[in-house]
């Protein structure tokens, strides 16, 4: 992101600290969620319709789904299959059979020569992008792109250049004036961006990949599950998956477990095991993820119906805002109501929770300053009879000028 954190954290002790987070709104706290059921959530014992899950397809919270995942637990395979750690890194004594066995599911259901499995998306981005580049090298990013790609571009020390979001003349430029500077080239972006819930122009990144003999990686955390006619993300719809060099697939959202995937070729793989410090020094994923990841990946061509509900809902829903004028963003599942000041933000989540709806504000530095936002995201169990008030809501508190 092509924005700076304005709290100084630095020259401030913890009280001012503080002080300064509540003034500017900015202050955050953990929530106490005391129960999920399907579309419904309990925070604090109070039932809520549940807008603010990345669980797009409402997997996490399907009880035939999970009870028939359990019921193959047995006493022969408690351990290898269901066990609770792993014991150790990857590169040690972690890499259990399942691992194999979803590597190569992968592999087969992305038609690719190479998958590897990570702890997490976060884990991913902070590993894959050094060990991909480095000071020889220049990483191009968009401007919006998630806070663990941010991070990850810092830690790898390559020269850094931001091109304004989904701008892709600025990008052509910047490639056109950096090519053959550099001992490699890294283009990355989110295919559907988590914030904004609007689309990367995939075609145009590969088709300028090609021209500038760069490398495209593709971040598909939003869209994995939710694009595609078997759920296999955004890349996949527009069958251009396999022109993306690093396709990153993380398993928390949409496929309802954690850890995470990259699709890629056996050269990159083999760079990634050997340089990749996150996976290195992290203790593997525990049997019981492991099996599961296998059990829903293995599955995901199954949810057509649900792919096709959510689609339905947000496509109902963007129609109301923009009948009603209401200033938002997206064009997917992702909908963001934009406020641009903090205060604006928190009010308007604190009265639409009072009236059942579980939103939160989104504030700097998740997004850029002057940005605030509530950020509705929807899942397959949800329909519009359930949000039918929603839009009206939204509009009635937005009018209000004392907000």
């Amino acid at each position: 992101m092509n924005y700076i954190n304005d709290t100084p954290q630095a020259s401030l002790c913890f009280t001012n600290l503080f002080s300064y987070l509540k003034d500017k709104s900015l202050f955050r706290t953990l929530k106490h969620i005391t129960k999920r059921q399907g579309k419904y959530i309990w925070l604090d014992h109070k039932k809520y319709l549940n807008l603010s899950s990345n669980d797009y397809l409402g997997l996490a919270t399907q009880e035939s789904l999970i009870q028939k995942f359990y019921g193959g637990l047995n006493n022969d395979n408690c351990v290898d299959q269901f066990g609770l750690g792993s014991s150790s890194s990857r590169l040690l004594t972690g890499n259990f059979n399942l691992y194999t066995q979803l590597e190569q599911a992968l592999c087969n259901a992305h038609d690719a020569q190479a998958a590897l499995v990570l702890n997490s998306g976060y884990h991913a981005n902070i590993g894959l992008i050094p060990a991909l580049a480095g000071k020889p090298d220049l990483i191009i990013s968009d401007s919006l792109n998630h806070a663990s790609i941010v991070d990850g571009i810092r830690l790898s020390r390559a020269r850094c250049i931001i091109f304004e979001h989904n701008d892709m003349e600025a990008l052509n430029k910047i490639l056109r004036d950096n090519t053959n500077k550099y001992q490699s080239i890294l283009i990355v972006t989110e295919s559907v961006f988590s914030m904004d819930g609007d689309l990367a122009d995939i075609k145009t990144l590969v088709e300028l990949k090609k021209k500038h003999k760069a490398l495209l990686y593709v971040d598909e955390a939003h869209s994995i599950g939710v694009f595609g006619s078997t759920g296999l993300g955004l890349c996949h719809q527009l069958d251009l998956a396999d022109q993306i060099d690093v396709l990153l697939v993380p398993m928390g959202k949409a496929l309802a477990s954690h850890g995470a995937y990259i699709i890629t070729d056996n050269g990159i793989k083999d760079v990634l095991i050997n340089k990749m410090r996150p996976l290195l020094y992290s203790t593997a994923l525990p049997p019981v993820a492991m099996n599961w990841n296998l059990f829903i990946t293995t599955r995901m061509g199954q949810f057509t119906e649900k792919r096709k509900q959510l689609d339905t809902t947000a496509r109902w829903f963007r129609y109301q805002l923009k009948k009603l004028g209401i200033k938002h963003t997206g064009e997917s599942h992702i909908i963001p109501i934009i406020t641009k000041k903090n205060n604006r933000a928190v009010q308007l989540s604190k009265l639409l929770q009072e009236k059942g709806f579980l939103v939160f504000p989104i504030r700097p530095p998740t997004v850029p300053k002057n940005q605030s936002r509530i950020r509705i995201s929807l899942t397959s169990d949800i329909t519009p009879e359930d949000i039918a008030a929603l839009p009206d809501l939204i509009k009635s508190v937005l009018q209000n000028q004392t907000l």
